[in-house]
């Protein structure tokens, strides 16, 4: 390997542990930790510049797109509404065919890939897919979730599937516009992250216009960059009584900061907020179930176990430890289902 005196190696692992902000160092009591939690939600809320984009929002109408594809455990719709101004958003509800009103509502966030069909299970063109996606980490937990009782809404996220640029569209469905919406964003204080979890709030907001879900049940669940989404939407809107995150918990310091990922996991000053686990930590008392695959490779399993004993001490400390599930599967980065699916489901 080359050496040079001015190559910034040094300076870049050193700027962590100087820089990052420990919010829960020294933490000892219920009602610190849980004002720190406060302190988290508003920093979140801040460095997102969620504002920015309710400013140019305005009521979310859903309007239906295409026909209703009926399946026979559910039922799927497409809809489209205005997010913010020049920016509308196509989400799907499915909505189960034996219903016990009032069910449980999920907000259902996808990773990287295929875009939102692949936790839905169709095609490009709306139709049921009868072949299965190769090696679909997501597991079409959409489905899986509305098979369950759920009323899920799964938005298009900013950047993947059909909300990818229009020079894009022409390419492999799995190529997103990540990379040059993170850098068109940056100037104007905003990120991917800030429109995705916008989107994640405003299907909330569609869900619990529903009469059939209920307000006190409302949940979100994500998968890699989706559970980047869920995590940073839920630590916003307490609305999201339960969260599900699957591969995502681990450190920045060993993940996003060590491994190549896609630009739009960096979002300018998280770090002076605090790790992956303190944003997770701030959810307490809320329920949470953490899902890490111990063949994960863009979230080593040796980090993330640290991570989810940070969370179990800030959860303790809360007298909430029975509202943490933690589950590490025998998988690589995907979604497990094992435990989380049946505890959106109750």
């Amino acid at each position: 390997m080359k050496q040079s005196m001015y190559s910034p190696d040094d300076f870049m692992n050193g700027i962590y542990d100087k820089l990052r902000a420990e919010p829960y160092k020294n933490i000892a009591t219920e009602d610190t930790a849980l004002e720190v939690g406060e302190i988290i939600r508003k920093k979140t809320e801040q460095v997102l510049n969620i504002s920015k984009l309710r400013n140019l929002s305005s009521e979310f109408n859903p309007v239906p797109v295409g026909k209703k594809l009926e399946c026979p455990e559910y039922s799927l719709q497409k809809y489209s509404f205005e997010l913010c101004e020049g920016l509308s958003t196509s989400v799907y509800i499915l909505t189960p065919k034996k219903i016990k009103k009032p069910a449980p509502g999920v907000v259902a966030l996808c990773g990287h890939g295929y875009g939102v069909r692949q936790i839905l299970n169709i095609t490009k063109r709306g139709n049921k897919k009868l072949i299965p996606y190769i090696d679909n980490y997501q597991k079409n937990f959409a489905v899986e979730l509305a098979k369950r009782g759920c009323i899920v809404a799964a938005p298009e996220l900013f950047g993947f599937g059909e909300a990818r640029l229009k020079k894009d569209l022409i390419k492999p469905f799995y190529i997103s516009s990540c990379d040059e919406l993170s850098h068109h964003l940056l100037p104007y204080g905003l990120t991917v992250a800030s429109v995705r979890v916008f989107q994640a709030i405003a299907c909330a907001e569609i869900l619990l216009k529903n009469e059939n879900v209920d307000s006190e049940k409302l949940s979100c669940m994500g998968i890699s960059g989706g559970g980047l989404t869920a995590l940073y939407a839920s630590v916003i809107d307490k609305r999201f009584k339960k969260t599900v995150i699957s591969g995502y918990i681990n450190t920045f310091r060993d993940s996003i900061l060590s491994l190549w990922h896609c630009p739009d996991n960096y979002i300018p000053g998280m770090l002076n907020i605090g790790e992956i686990y303190d944003f997770a930590s701030s959810l307490a008392p809320r329920e949470l179930l953490i899902e890490s695959g111990k063949k994960d490779k863009l979230f080593p399993i040796e980090s993330s176990i640290k991570a989810h004993k940070e969370v179990e001490r800030i959860y303790s400390l809360v007298g909430a430890s029975d509202k943490l599930t933690i589950d590490i599967f025998n998988g690589k980065h995907s979604v497990s289902g094992a435990k989380s699916f049946d505890f959106l489901a109750k």
